[in-house]
Formats: structure tokens, sequence, C-alpha cells
């Protein structure tokens, strides 16, 4: 009898309620012969009713209620560890605004099943503009910004299989045993947004790359405007990645352009009303308490390097080419860095 290969989807619910009966139907329909597909759902202590209206609904999928709300590093650690107890060979964390397309795993799998890895991207379309890229694999900019390449494009062109900086958490198949090596999924400090940046990174900093496999597509309900409300987890991770997973030298190297972002954002965030929410992020980082444990988490994360910092940072980027933040600021400030990083990054050979 053949073995099945075990994934579990993973999907985050909090007050998602909304989502479901465009998600549910789908995704409970895959089916396939080697593969046993379970789905998993962290509800974050959801107030819409999101957890008895699927145990109702959809009882196929198993349910696990939080009392409280621990972030979307937290609920899929939890979900992460589920399946580890279940001798899960993959894990796919999927967001509750999505909607897959039929067979959206199979070409995942294909490629799994012949390679080593860390993560792999489904192409990310949006909702209900089904014609336009969500992303097609995220980019990280050597000052910790990520973005979705491709963003709000249209999809006409045929795309290949090809190795990205990271994989969106919104649709991402992950293989087990390069987490049992990494030593978790998400860092909870976290809490939520850019953790699957520091996944992507992390990984290839272990010696595992991140793939987009193009054939694999997933729908995407994102608004680029609610994300952006957010902006203080931004800014705090970006910086608590940067400071993590860069090796000193690089740091130091790219400490002038960091000031001169720093500086400048500063001024803008006057301008927008995000002035306090920046001044919270430094004030958490720099705390004592939190510099204590980023030290910690740094010294873990470095120890696991297989690969070295030219390897890795070599292929960031020194643009934001994000069409939803059309800015023109921005398409100034992308001229400096890129030339920037473009001359510093030669003389990283750490």
């Amino acid at each position: 009898m053949l073995k099945k290969s075990k994934i579990f989807i993973i999907i985050l619910s909090y007050n998602g309620r909304q989502y479901f009966d465009e998600l549910f139907p789908n995704l409970l329909g895959e089916k396939y012969q080697d593969l046993d597909v379970q789905i998993l759902v962290i509800d974050n202590n959801s107030t819409d009713g999101s957890a008895d209206y699927i145990n109702r609904n959809y009882p196929e999928a198993k349910v696990i209620r939080q009392k409280e709300n621990i972030g979307f590093a937290g609920a899929n650690n939890l979900g992460y560890q589920y399946a580890k107890e279940n001798q899960a060979d993959y894990i796919y964390l999927l967001n509750q605004d999505t909607v897959v397309t039929s067979g959206f795993l199979r070409p995942l799998y294909d490629f799994a099943k012949k390679n080593k890895f860390g993560s792999l991207q489904s192409k990310l379309l949006l909702w209900p503009d089904k014609n336009k890229i969500n992303t097609i694999g995220n980019a990280i900019h050597f000052l910790g910004f990520g973005y979705g390449q491709g963003a709000s494009q249209i999809d006409n062109q045929p795309l290949e299989i090809v190795k990205i900086n990271y994989a969106s958490g919104a649709g991402v198949f992950i293989s087990m045993h390069a987490l049992d090596d990494l030593g978790y999924l998400f860092d909870e400090t976290m809490f939520m947004y850019l953790e699957d940046l520091d996944l992507g990174w992390s990984l290839n900093m272990l010696g595992y790359d991140n793939y987009l496999i193009p054939n694999s597509v997933v729908y995407h309900k994102y608004e680029f405007k609610r994300s952006m409300k957010l902006f203080y987890w931004f800014e705090r991770n970006r910086l608590w990645v940067m400071l993590k997973n860069y090796k000193i030298g690089s740091l130091l190297l790219i400490f002038p352009a960091w000031l001169i972002m720093e500086l400048g954002q500063l001024g803008f965030t006057v301008t927008n009303g995000r002035f306090w929410s920046k001044i919270k992020a430094y004030g958490f980082l720099f705390s004592p308490e939190q510099m204590k444990i980023l030290m910690k988490k740094r010294k873990y994360i470095q120890s696991k390097r297989q690969r070295n910092d030219r390897q890795v940072v070599g292929k960031f980027t020194g643009m934001i080419l994000f069409q939803p933040l059309d800015l023109r600021l921005l398409k100034v400030a992308n001229v400096f860095f890129f030339i920037y990083w473009r001359l510093v990054k030669l003389f990283i050979f750490w």
C-alpha cells in the first residue's frame, strides 16, 4: 500500500467568518491519492463566532481555540507544533482571506519530492481582480523592508520556477525537515508582520532555498491600505530582523544608509500621523528587556549558519518596486539606495 505524505494546511482564524464560505468548500474538495491532507484552524479568540461556524458547517476541519489573541506568529507556531506531533511531512500556511484553485498542492508536492528546499510560494493573485498579481515571490530590501514582486501587475506572462528571497505567509508550503533544522517556525516576539520575511531569511542562512512555484495558484483578498494601518508592527519587526540576522560587519556597512532612512522616515511620519508609532517601535526595540531577548535569539540563529552573508544578503535588493506604494519620494530614494547597496555589497566578503 502506498504510503501517503502528510500535509497540514494551517489557517489562522481571527474574526474571519465572512471569508469562510469562499475558502472552505474549495479547500475541502482537494483530494489526492498520494497525499494525506488535513485542515487545521487555529482560532485566535475570535468574537464573531468563527470557531463555532466552522465546526457547524465544515466539521472536516479541526479547530483549536485560543483564549487570547497570540498573533500570527504564535498561532501558526501552535499549528506547526500540532503538525509535528502528528508526524507531518509538510505544512502549508494559508490566510483566511484566500480562495484556492483546484489542484493547487500538486505542483508544490511534485517539486518537494525531488528537491531540497525551505519554502515554496504559490502564485498569489488578487481577488476579485483575478487577473492581477498579489505576489510572485517576495523581495527583501537590504534595510529590512519586504514586498511582493509583481504586485498589481496583470498576470499575462508565463512564469518559471525561480528562487526568491522569501515566501509570503498568505500561501506557503514549508518543509518540516527544514523547520526541524531551524528549531521553530516563526519568531513569536514579532507577533505579526514580517515574520515570513524573517523565516525566509533564516532558512536561507541555514542553506535552504525558497522558490516560487507558479503553477500553484491561490487568490488573496489583499488590501494594501489595511496592512499599512499596522505601521508600528512593520517598523518594529523590520529593525528586529535586521539586528538579529545580519552579521556585525554587514550592519556597520549599511549603518549610514540605515540612518538616512530612519531620519527620512521620521520626517515622513510627522506629516502622515505615524510619528508616535515610530517612536513606540524604537521604545520596544531598544528596551533593556527586549535587547536581552534579541541578543539571545541573534546568538542562536548565527550559530546555525551554513551560508555567509555574501551568499545570503547579496541577493537582496536596493530598490522597493511595489506598485501600490507609488510615491515620488520613494522613486528618488530608490536611486540612492540602489547605488549604495550595489557598491557596499561588494565589500561583504564574510
